[in-house]
């Protein structure tokens, strides 16, 4: 254990081959960027992360336009357009931009285009959703979950891909009718998504509800709430704990991203289980996420919060007990 250890808190995580040419794409250049999508092997959930993350690095330079315009008729030159303009389009709305409508109206097109050129690629309903939400377009939810938030994009998603990692945490960050997503809201939606029907043990979902807790804890720390900590010792957040504990050991690096490790790293060093926490910190190696550590963190600093945990948790990793969410000492 290194005292000077510092995490690599880059957004592309475990996916070396995209970090590498993320670069490029910040110059404005598409090259890579389209070997890389049209790269065999990506399952839906890699390819989502990876247009996602390209997309925010792409909206600052021309690489998408200049590819869009050079092979107009590329499936992931349209995909990657549709991207590119909903992530402009949700800029400019937040910031109040006089263009935000009709950016956000060409990006809408987009995504239809992107539609009909892959039929049953996520992607262009993903861009739907951020639209719908970064627009604050919100009706009521169903019986099962009445929580106001962009279903009609959210629908339209989940009959083209179940359980889409990325189009339920957008949801979780828009349900609510305020500016930032409704803790009581938040939590709602993420236990209707656990209990949703066929949800896979393997699903990354399966942590949703630790998300949850987070936007709860940062609601009560804004609030200045100083009892806010203990939120991660409550019954209902260890059962979450051994949830997410569950899904870490049924699954294998091919269904990890770092900022769902982070997550559960942060619960369970919280929740008093750093001996658990060990394992994931381990998992994680060298690489960190700035979620949650700088929503948890007394001082907002991401690194020394996470660096912080992760030295409690590997001094603790000889000391194993049972798993999360069964009694402790009568607790």
């Amino acid at each position: 254990m290194s005292a000077d250890f510092k995490p690599v808190m880059h957004p592309a995580g475990f996916d070396e081959a995209l970090a590498r040419i993320l670069g490029e794409v910040r110059t404005g250049h598409y090259f890579s960027m389209a070997e890389l999508l049209a790269a065999p092997g990506q399952d839906r959930q890699l390819r989502c992360s990876r247009t996602a993350l390209l997309a925010q690095v792409a909206a600052g330079s021309n690489a998408v336009d200049q590819w869009a315009a050079e092979r107009p008729r590329d499936p992931n030159a349209i995909i990657m357009a549709a991207r590119v303009a909903v992530e402009r389009a949700c800029r400019a709305v937040a910031n109040d931009a006089p263009q935000a409508q009709v950016l956000g109206r060409r990006a809408a097109e987009l995504c239809a285009e992107a539609a009909a050129s892959s039929p049953g690629d996520p992607v262009p309903y993903l861009g739907r959703l951020a639209l719908a939400a970064g627009f604050d377009e919100r009706i009521d939810g169903p019986a099962s979950c009445p929580v106001p938030g962009p279903w009609h994009a959210f629908r339209d998603l989940w009959r083209v891909d179940p359980a889409n990692r990325e189009g339920c945490h957008r949801m979780l960050a828009a349900v609510g009718n305020g500016s930032g997503p409704s803790p009581a809201d938040a939590q709602l939606f993420a236990a209707s998504i656990v209990g949703s029907v066929g949800l896979s043990s393997t699903s990354p979902l399966q942590l949703l509800p630790l998300y949850a807790l987070v936007v709860a804890y940062e609601y009560r720390k804004a609030n200045r709430d100083n009892l806010a900590h203990l939120m991660w010792s409550t019954d209902a957040a260890r059962a979450e704990m051994a949830r997410g504990w569950n899904w870490f050991t049924s699954t294998s690096k091919d269904d990890w991203l770092v900022v769902d490790l982070s997550h559960l790293a942060h619960a369970l060093v919280a929740g008093g289980r750093s001996d658990l926490a060990h394992d994931v910190f381990q998992a994680l190696g060298p690489y960190g996420a700035t979620k949650p550590w700088a929503s948890v963190s007394s001082t907002g600093d991401a690194v020394e919060e996470f660096t912080r945990a992760r030295t409690t948790a590997l001094s603790s990793g000889s000391r194993r007990r049972e798993p999360p969410g069964r009694s402790r000492g009568g607790a």
